[in-house]
């Protein structure tokens, strides 16, 4: 079966890639999902150029190899399957210390949300899990099962900033008290319609869940820093984001990196040079177009810069 993606703000990605004809570039694609945004960036590579596609998820990563397999083949191709969380481990294990171009792409792929079996969604009774790495990490009924009111309630807030998650979070913890374990998506979203009815509560919830299970926000700041260290002078890194939080996360690293001093020492002890030069006063956002034929890219924001 063929899985269709539309890919997000991917002209705004592709005209912003700078190729070298004098070198052999070395582009980085974090979340390859099914290779759409890849497909494009590889066919503006030369020969003797790599390509290197990092995806979490075994599935994902088998049907992007598939896809971008006979896609120019005087570029060399290297697939890993692991999450991005490692870009310097995994990078040093190929002998690559320094990229010329990399770029995330942080939203779930279609096949997340449409395919039943991968669990992303609370709208059938599937199990409660949510990881892109089922190989790695707990599922997301762990969280849900383990996770103290105050724990919880912090995640369902500040994830999401969710009016009702302290009402949430004391429910979960009553129907633990009676020895329930909450296996199925049904489990919770049944709970959460006791509470309320409004329509994107779930949606908050199940999201936040899917935010802690794969420790998005952490591996995106560690990721970040350890791509912006790895970068050459004068090439670039690119974000598509689709939450808050996360595109906060990218501007604010993004700020830390344009400064020589991160501290508030008299004379500086933090030893901190500056590294980036933002092209992105503003985050780009999807045209009107575009958000018109992918629903999905109406949230998307953009930010890029330059190391320097």
């Amino acid at each position: 079966m063929e899985w269709i993606h539309i890919p997000v703000l991917l002209n705004e990605l592709v005209s912003s890639i700078k190729i070298d004809k004098n070198k052999q570039n070395i582009i980085v694609d974090c979340t390859l999902w099914l290779g759409w945004h890849a497909k494009e960036i590889i066919n503006k590579m030369h020969k003797n150029d790599i390509f290197i596609g990092f995806d979490a998820d075994i599935r994902n990563l088998k049907l992007a190899t598939k896809n971008l397999e006979n896609i120019n083949n005087d570029v060399k191709k290297i697939f890993i399957n692991s999450n991005y969380v490692n870009l310097k481990e995994e990078l040093n294990k190929i002998k690559i210390n320094n990229i010329t171009w990399i770029y995330y792409d942080l939203w779930i792929s279609s096949l997340h949300v449409d395919e039943a079996d991968r669990w992303f969604s609370f709208k059938y009774d599937w199990p409660l899990d949510m990881r892109f790495d089922t190989n790695s990490w707990l599922p997301a009924s762990n969280i849900v099962n383990t996770y103290n009111e105050i724990e919880l309630t912090k995640i369902f807030s500040e994830y999401w900033e969710e009016p009702a998650s302290k009402k949430i979070a004391k429910k979960i913890i009553e129907k633990r008290k009676s020895w329930f374990k909450f296996t199925k998506t049904k489990d919770l979203a049944d709970l959460i319609d006791e509470i309320t009815k409004f329509p994107k509560t779930k949606a908050r919830i199940f999201q936040s869940l899917r935010i802690e299970t794969n420790k998005e926000i952490e591996n995106l700041k560690i990721s970040l820093k350890d791509a912006i260290n790895l970068l050459e002078t004068w090439w670039s890194i690119f974000i598509i984001s689709f939450h808050s939080l996360e595109d906060r996360v990218v501007k604010n690293i993004f700020r830390e990196e344009t400064k020589d001093c991160l501290c508030k020492d008299l004379i500086c002890t933090c030893k901190h040079k500056k590294n980036l030069e933002i092209q992105t006063k503003k985050p780009i956002i999807p045209t009107l177009e575009e958000e018109k034929i992918n629903k999905r890219s109406r949230s998307a924001k953009a930010r890029y810069a330059i190391k320097i």
